[in-house]
């Protein structure tokens, strides 16, 4: 399968495109960066989803996207650190996505959400409601939950795995469609490039076992 993976140099992007590699897949990056050193054999066309006609240029002939864009902090570990991006990047990035899209014919999207998104939230343990109500946290998610409305209303086939708390730990042996999790509950971002890049192997989305396209994925 033709792929254009978004969000390449994050830290779920940079396990995506070996993964996506790996199961056989032809691969497309987006990347604004100069520096940005592919694995042999992807493709790379510099750059943006905001601007210029990069975006169209990488989406044309794919048959699917994996996007992990996501909002960054200036300081990661802080999450009271102000923001290093706009506070509508994930909705309007889905908008210019969804858009070349349609105009390209690529039919799926893989986009990454968060665990306690849109009709998650109340779910939320006491913790992940605190940091929502009082930092930029709050700001993403709710920006996350524009994302997921947009990717609904655009009339492609859709997924957005919302996984509770990220970590740069090893593949685990498995990654659980879980309800609701607790402040200690995680899955580390090479697990979630694991799990979007099995999706594509999906006939038809949503997978029951998914109870939807906003799946709450977490360490098994």
């Amino acid at each position: 399968m033709k792929v254009l993976v978004l969000g390449a140099t994050g830290g779920v992007g940079r396990h995506v495109v070996p993964l996506a590699q790996a199961a056989g897949h032809e691969v497309t990056v987006l990347t604004r960066s100069s520096s940005y050193t592919a694995p042999a054999g992807v493709r790379v066309v510099h750059g943006e989803v905001l601007a210029g006609d990069g975006l169209a240029a990488a989406m044309a002939g794919q048959q699917a996207v994996l996007s992990s864009i996501g909002m960054q902090r200036k300081h990661p570990a802080n999450p009271w650190s102000a923001s290093l991006s706009p506070t509508d990047l994930t909705s309007t990035t889905a908008r210019r996505i969804a858009a070349a899209m349609k105009a390209a014919g690529v039919p799926r999207i893989v986009a990454v959400s968060a665990g306690g998104v849109g009709d998650s939230a109340p779910r939320l343990n006491a913790v992940m409601k605190f940091f929502l109500a009082t930092t930029m946290i709050g700001t993403a998610y709710r920006d996350l939950a524009v994302m997921e409305s947009v990717y609904a209303d655009s009339g492609l086939d859709w997924v957005a795995p919302r996984p509770t708390r990220l970590t740069n730990a090893a593949r685990a042996p498995r990654v659980a469609v879980v309800e609701s999790f607790g402040a200690f509950d995680d899955i580390s971002r090479a697990d979630v490039a694991g799990w979007m890049v099995a999706a594509l192997a999906v006939p038809v989305w949503p997978d029951p076992s998914w109870g939807g396209r906003t799946p709450q994925i977490s360490r098994g």
